[in-house]
């Protein structure tokens, strides 16, 4: 520190912050309400004490001594009134007072030390001790703190002023001098000292209180956005419905997603992709002024606000959000939901909200959508999936059906498909598409997946156990468990096991879940290749990349997706496209399945044009697989 920066330290003429400065006043304030009550209750008593001994006869004053010392302590009296006023006026309302502050404490002094000199003069000249001025500098610069350079300066003044006059009437020796500068050495490093300690206290009490908003703000507010968090989020809405002023039903739930951010964030970076968030929360609570504004997760918001002028604000954000200077397309979908009463949990409204606008980001033309009675429906089978799998796999509600795979050109029986089919207590029969969908949405798909990989290792073990013949069976397998698990160790785990024949499982993923830079799904898939297990590029033809997935990844057969067959009789493009893709398949080294076949037309052209495997209803349903062998041994299908 420069020797400048530290003289202006010692002598309080440096900056202080707006906390300081308050700090400084408000511990005057509470020091100034002691000091005038003892200031107001002692003039009280010297006035009585005063009048009464002058009425008794008890002490022979003069009139005019009378007058000037009873007029000396009504104005203390009236100085300590207005500074008790002035300080219990602050701590009520700071705002409106502060500004006279300063002149009051300064008034006050002025008249404090002008009485001290004047009493003490008096005292002076009949040959007593200047106490007087002692006590008042003692008040008025120990007990209000000012900066050094104020003390040094009023106090000197104060005593030069003492002395001068004193002097005048009786000439000071040198021992009443030295002991005018002790008392003034004394006073002056008291109040410097009180002045330093105060302002350390001051300084720590700053920095406390940044850190504790500080954690108050991490505590109610998102690290990303600055706008609050989900937990700030719940706990205001709880309180906001309780009130009985609010009327609940004119209040809706708002959950946002904004599409294609993901896009954004790879093109820009996560840096940019955090400040655009940061830009949207804002202009999110300035749109919404006066609701309850949140960052869910994510590029995703909710909001808990008036149902009124709900599309024009929604258009305000979607502004933002469909920019033309963007090179990424992003867009706004929104889901709603209103709450039913008063016992509405947050966490439930929002999960209703983000239903609804999920059900609406596969369709381009909906951008906004409310929750609805059969959404909620649709909403707790969902709920019921999630909670119900795993005592669905214990129960053994969820089984494992097996639809036959045949040779094309002999007939036979080549494999078999393995398909999860859950029949529960209370819901029946649960569609497949419903349950695999919603366990891939929560991230819980993998448990499935693997119980199905067991119960198959399970069923080949015992068929083989029985000397049953058997074929080998496919498993389909989502991109999450590549994710959530080692599926090539769990898979070989299992295999070992039960001491299976590694081309026995085929394993099925779908062209979907691919995309061209995934390093570890290419690395797993490897390794179950290498291994011995053959490898299926699963409905190919459904997605937009699949001439890509080809280039980057290595199949052994390709699985065409039953689309192709649809309204086959009639389309002959249907047909040149399926001739083409398995001339494709061919020259790529792979073998081909179509699926979906139902009528012999079908069968029969995909054998001419070197289809070698097939799949549909025309050769059988997914069954148990006490069915499946059933027909086995009865003939029905037999073994290539």
């Amino acid at each position: 520190m420069k020797i400048d920066d530290r003289v202006k330290q010692f002598l309080g003429i440096e900056h202080y912050s707006s906390y300081v400065e308050d700090y400084f006043e408000l511990s005057n304030v509470r020091s100034s309400i002691y000091l005038s009550c003892v200031i107001i209750l002692l003039e009280l008593w010297m006035i009585i004490s005063a009048v009464v001994r002058h009425l008794t006869g008890s002490s022979r004053r003069t009139p005019e001594w009378l007058f000037k010392h009873l007029t000396s302590y009504v104005v203390l009296l009236a100085a300590g009134l207005i500074m008790l006023i002035y300080a219990l006026l602050y701590i009520k309302n700071k705002k409106k007072v502060k500004k006279a502050g300063g002149i009051i404490y300064a008034l006050f002094s002025v008249i404090a030390i002008g009485f001290g000199i004047y009493i003490s003069y008096l005292d002076y000249v009949k040959g007593e001790q200047f106490i007087t001025l002692i006590t008042m500098s003692i008040s008025v610069f120990c007990f209000i703190i000012w900066r050094p350079i104020h003390t040094i300066s009023f106090l000197t003044v104060a005593f030069l002023v003492f002395v001068s006059i004193c002097h005048k009437v009786i000439p000071a020796s040198y021992a009443t001098k030295v002991n005018l500068f002790i008392i003034w050495i004394a006073l002056l490093m008291s109040a410097i000292s009180a002045y330093h300690q105060k302002i350390k206290e001051a300084h720590k009490d700053e920095r406390l209180e940044a850190n504790n908003n500080l954690l108050l703000k991490l505590s109610i507010s998102d690290e990303v956005t600055g706008i609050s968090n989900m937990t700030y989020f719940r706990g205001q809405i709880i309180e906001l419905l309780k009130n009985k002023k609010i009327d609940f039903t004119k209040k809706i739930f708002l959950f946002l997603d904004i599409e294609h951010f993901k896009y954004y964030n790879d093109k820009y970076g996560f840096w940019e992709g955090n400040n655009f968030l940061k830009n949207f929360a804002q202009l999110v609570e300035k749109t919404f002024s006066g609701s309850i504004v949140a960052h869910f997760s994510n590029d995703n918001f909710v909001i808990f606000t008036d149902d009124d002028g709900i599309q024009e604000k929604l258009d305000v954000l979607r502004k933002e959000i469909v920019n033309p200077d963007f090179e990424i397309k992003m867009s706004l979908k929104t889901g709603a939901y209103r709450p039913e009463s008063r016992d509405c949990l947050p966490v439930i409204a929002c999960d209703h909200a983000r239903y609804a606008c999920y059900s609406i980001k596969k369709h381009y033309d909906h951008d906004y959508c409310e929750y609805d009675s059969s959404m909620a429906k649709d909403f707790y089978r969902k709920q019921y999936i999630i909670n119900n799998l795993d005592v669905a796999i214990e129960n053994e509600y969820i089984k494992v059906y097996y639809q036959p795979v045949i040779d094309a050109a002999s007939g036979n029986l080549c494999g078999a498909e393995a398909l999860a089919r859950w029949n529960d207590p209370t819901y029946g029969f649960l569609s497949p598409a419903d349950f695999i969908e919603t366990l891939e949405e929560y991230h819980m798909i993998h448990k499935l997946d693997m119980f199905v990989v067991r119960r198959v290792c399970r069923d080949l073990a015992e068929a083989k156990e029985k000397h049953n013949r058997i074929v080998p069976v496919s498993l389909n397998f989502s991109r999450l468990d590549f994710e959530y698990i080692d599926l090539a160790q769990e898979v070989e785990k299992n295999v070992s096991e039960h001491k299976i024949d590694k081309g026995c499982i085929h394993v099925e993923i779908t062209e979907s879940a691919l995309t061209e830079n995934n390093e570890g799904l290419q690395t797993s898939l490897r390794e179950l290749r290498s291994s011995g297990h053959s490898l299926w590029l699963d409905d190919f033809g459904s997605g937009y990349s699949g001439l890509n997935i080809l280039k980057e990844y290595d199949f052994d057969m390709m699985k065409i997706d039953m689309k192709f067959l649809s309204n086959f009789d009639s389309n002959e493009k249907a047909k040149t496209l399926l001739k083409n893709i398995v001339i494709l398949a061919k020259e790529l080294g792979m073998k081909t399945l179509s699926e979906g076949v139902e009528t012999e037309e079908a069968r029969e052209f995909l054998k001419s044009i070197g289809c070698e495997h097939m799949q549909g209803y025309l050769f059988g349903r997914p069954m148990p697989v006490e069915e499946l062998v059933a027909k086995i041994q009865s003939g029905v299908y037999h073994i290539a």
